[in-house]
């Protein structure tokens, strides 16, 4: 995301947006875990490939169980509107965040 891997990401909490068509079958995802970007920089925000490809998911479960993986848990959700039909809210999970002061 934005030049820094899914691993190395320090936030306590991160804000996913599902990016795409209703009518799509694959989703991309936007990750706000506080980078600085611009309105016009939206792209930066999605999660990449290696080769800077963005990574399509089934789902938003499907990024919410990556992001499982990745030692965050789920917190809230909403819906903001039509354009942005539902972010979710996910914090760090405490086993981690003891692991990272370690």
């Amino acid at each position: 995301v934005g030049g820094v891997a899914l691993e190395d990401i320090k936030s306590t909490y991160i804000h996913l947006s599902r990016v795409g068509s209703t009518f799509k079958s694959k989703i991309r995802v936007s990750v706000d875990f506080g980078q600085r970007l611009r309105d016009d920089r939206l792209q930066k925000s999605f999660i990449v490939d290696s080769d800077g490809r963005p990574i399509e998911f089934n789902s938003m479960i499907d990024a919410l169980n990556l992001f499982d993986l990745l030692g965050y848990e789920y917190v809230d959700s909403s819906c903001v509107n039509e354009d942005w039909p539902v972010q979710y809210l996910l914090r760090k999970k405490k086993s981690e965040m003891i692991k990272e002061e370690e």
